[in-house]
């Protein structure tokens, strides 16, 4: 009976089955007409390949039609309120849009061509990465979306940093830590395996770590101290740079390598820091001697400097005197400054592939600007009695002072700063010479 029953339910459904293929036969499809309604409802749904399309192309355009109004405005405003435009101001307020377009275009296409991003995190490696420039280089890094292995000395200072930084930028992010001495080629070699096998491969190795020894004559430093600083800055440099070297010229995508230069880079002499000044002018000669060596060259592997200037860290406050301090206001930057102006250089640098790169924070010409504003930077971090007037890093990266770091990374972070220049003149120069046709033909 209970075959019966289940045989019969086919044939009831068969049944129905044919009089609702009947019933559709003589009524017309509704199908295509829904369809229709839908997609004039709602074109995004319904084509969603053209939507990501106008998404893509509608990416930021407010930016660029505001500086071609803005351009018009400001400049025919200019003509108008001065009455050096004997015809109105629709003239200028052309030419002000014309300028506009122009650098929004110049500026568009900059942003794409030069500023290139990479297509995936990156997986870094920061040695010296637990406090002052290293660790605002790691902050700066997780907040771009990649993953991170910082190291230090002391297995305590690397969990702390690992801590803090999971508080400043989320819980979500991928930090990693590892202790090392970068003076030991056996330590060196210990972070490079754990990182690899941690992370799967290495895309960027920062060069951070250095000690600076004490602000004195060379000859009243000690072998010890002498000893330290050449042992941490160059040679834990040449460590670190080989070991990275090797690693990445393994890997299908390469590596890029990024040594910190300082004090005595550029072949100045470094009264009171003589032993740290010989080893950052040794750190600048070596990346020229890798891009001329052959085997380097065909190793995929890109070697670069990073120039930070005057970073106000524990690095450049030891044994600094209250002159010292005064020439910190004007020519210093915090940590997270700086960093927000390597990091995107320095990927950017990654996602073109290319090869020995020098990224100065503080150029000659930024600092002779800096000292012609002197005043204006009095008391930015010490007071007349040398006293700090800066907050802690955790005020200004959490606290209170959060909203003024964020404006002032966001300053340095800009990317576009000639451009800004050029486009400023050339508005004024537009202006002179809307002037200069106005009084020639006010001329009798």
């Amino acid at each position: 009976m209970s075959k019966t029953k289940f045989a019969a339910k086919p044939d009831a459904s068969n049944q129905a089955s044919k009089k609702q293929s009947t019933r559709n036969r003589d009524m017309p499809d509704k199908a295509p007409l829904e369809k229709l309604q839908k997609a004039l409802a709602s074109p995004k749904k319904a084509l969603p390949f053209l939507s990501e399309a106008a998404d893509r192309a509608t990416d930021g355009l407010h930016k660029p039609i505001g500086l071609v109004l803005a351009s018009a405005h400001i400049l025919g405003s200019a003509c108008l309120l001065s009455g050096v435009s004997m015809g109105g101001a629709w003239g200028p307020a052309a030419m002000g849009a014309v300028l506009g377009s122009l650098y929004a275009a110049l500026n568009r296409f900059g942003m794409k061509r030069f500023w290139r991003m990479p297509h995936a995190p990156l997986n870094v490696v920061v040695t010296g990465g637990t406090k002052g420039l290293g660790k605002a280089i790691a902050r700066e890094f997780l907040r771009s979306g990649d993953r991170v292995m910082v190291s230090s000395r002391s297995v305590q200072a690397v969990r702390k940093a690992m801590n803090e930084l999971r508080d400043e930028v989320g819980p979500a992010i991928w930090i990693g830590g590892i202790d090392c001495d970068v003076s030991s080629p056996a330590s060196v070699q210990r972070l490079t395996d754990g990182a690899a096998s941690q992370m799967g491969s290495i895309d960027v190795w920062i060069n951070n770590a250095g000690f600076s020894g004490s602000f004195q004559s060379f000859l009243d430093a000690s072998p010890e101290q002498i000893q330290e600083v050449v042992q941490t800055n160059l040679l834990g440099c040449l460590l670190c740079t080989r070991a990275a070297m090797r690693l990445m010229a393994a890997q299908p995508r390469g590596g890029h390598i990024f040594n910190m230069d300082g004090a005595g880079a550029d072949g100045l002499p470094t009264p009171q820091y003589a032993a740290y000044g010989a080893t950052k002018a040794g750190i600048a000669h070596l990346l020229g001697s890798l891009k001329a060596e052959p085997a380097c060259q065909r190793a995929r592997v890109g070697v670069h400097c990073l120039s930070p200037g005057m970073v106000l860290t524990n690095l450049l406050l030891e044994g600094a005197s209250d002159t010292n301090k005064q020439i910190f206001n004007i020519l210093c930057e915090q940590p997270e400054t700086v960093a927000a102006f390597l990091v995107p250089r320095a990927r950017t640098v990654a996602a073109r592939g290319e090869a020995g790169r020098y990224i100065r924070f503080l150029t000659l010409p930024r600092a002779l600007l800096r000292f012609i504003a002197a005043p204006l930077r009095a008391n930015r971090f010490f007071n007349a009695d040398g006293e700090p007037m800066y907050a802690a890093e955790r005020e200004r990266i959490l606290g209170q002072r959060a909203r003024r770091t964020e404006r002032l990374a966001a300053a340095a972070a800009r990317r576009s700063r000639n451009l800004a220049f050029a486009y400023s003149a050339s508005l004024a120069t537009a202006y002179a010479i809307i002037a200069a046709d106005t009084l020639t033909h006010l001329t009798p």
